[in-house]
């Protein structure tokens, strides 16, 4: 496993724990309407997060024309943000906060990463 491998397991990871914690929180302190919409806003960022990783793969080829497929079938992340959003405020327009903070969490592992990235003491001393 790469290191950049390592660093999208972290991520996800960070993502899955969110949320597992997110949905009883949401349900215990709101209700559980909110923990509802919360565990779908995770699930599409996860969804989200997951198609990321493969679309960000399969661009890194020395193929133009498959990086420029790929560059656009990247707009899908954005279309599946979209219709969830849009499903779920049709049904449950009170339950704004808890689904965009569902939807946030690859937001939320990316900084945890960044932040243990921050605190890790270098590998090898720096060139002179």
């Amino acid at each position: 496993m790469g290191e950049g491998e390592a660093h999208l397991r972290r991520i996800t990871m960070a993502m899955v724990v969110l949320g597992a914690l997110g949905v009883p929180l949401w349900g215990f302190l709101r209700s559980w309407t909110a923990a509802l919409a919360f565990g779908v806003g995770a699930l599409a960022s996860l969804a989200f997060w997951g198609l990321h990783t493969y679309l960000t793969a399969r661009m890194l080829t020395p193929s133009v024309r498959r990086r420029w497929v790929y560059g656009f079938l990247s707009l899908g992340k954005l279309g599946l943000i979209a219709l969830v959003l849009r499903g779920m405020m049709d049904g449950y327009p009170a339950e704004a906060l808890p689904l965009a903070l569902g939807v946030l969490l690859f937001v939320a592992g990316i900084l945890l990463e960044a932040l243990w990235l921050a605190f890790q003491k270098p590998q090898s001393a720096p060139p002179d």
